[in-house]
């Protein structure tokens, strides 16, 4: 069998791992905070908040965006399920949107068309995620104004992205949130994981929150927003 992906570790890798688990402080210790701090460099951004993985990402996103039972979110049709999965997990509706037809044939990225997110709004609709394919950025200009012109959400699905650049500026910041996955078959990968990346100091603090059941203070608010 052909695998989907191999990833290599090394000696350095190997001995940061014994270093973890001979200090006894295995869950969410000093190497995840140096990692969040590391990330949101790279990214230049506010905050990264280290999570599970890819889909607890996007779960906790659009949660801490405040979607809601019965709100609808666009979504591309062309994704890994996560990606609606986690639109579902609100209890909100995902809309799906059809794939690029505004560029020539060799121009295309299988990525959301901007003219059919437009044909797919209704009253109901709250957010637009957005996914960066096989690293290729979708257009985020056209999006962003879509979202700015009726006052949606955009969220990034950056699963597949890592380092992947728009207009000179790393994807992950164009939104309310960007969303991460550190799965085995990515191009970054811990084994597993996942990372919310933000400029909002209050989607960072609630996703802190949710992705450890409020754990650090805030546990009624943390309620209130699971129902």
């Amino acid at each position: 069998m052909i695998p989907i992906a191999k990833p290599v570790f090394g000696e350095e890798e190997l001995n940061a791992v014994k270093e973890v688990l001979a200090s006894g402080f295995v869950v969410q210790g000093r190497r995840v905070e140096e990692f969040e701090t590391a990330f949101s460099d790279y990214l230049n951004l506010g905050h990264a908040v280290a999570v599970a993985n890819g889909t607890v990402a996007l779960d906790l996103a659009l949660k801490a965006a405040g979607i809601k039972r019965g709100d609808e979110v666009v979504v591309p049709s062309f994704s890994f399920v996560s990606t609606a999965n986690a639109v579902l997990f609100q209890g909100a509706k995902p809309v799906f949107a059809d794939l690029e037809e505004e560029k020539s044939e060799s121009e295309r990225t299988f990525n959301l068309s901007p003219n059919d997110v437009l044909e797919k709004l209704t009253e109901r609709t709250k957010a637009v995620v957005g996914v960066h394919l096989f690293g290729h950025p979708f257009d985020v200009r056209a999006i962003q104004e879509i979202c700015e012109d009726h006052d949606l959400i955009l969220i990034e699905d950056c699963a597949q992205a890592h380092g992947a650049e728009y207009e000179g500026k790393r994807v992950g910041g164009f939104g309310t949130a960007g969303c991460f996955s550190f799965y085995a078959t990515k191009n970054m990968t811990t084994g597993e994981g996942g990372m919310v990346t933000t400029e909002s100091d209050e989607v960072a603090r609630l996703c802190k929150l949710l992705r450890n059941h409020g754990e650090g203070g805030g546990v009624s608010l943390l309620v209130s927003l699971l129902v």
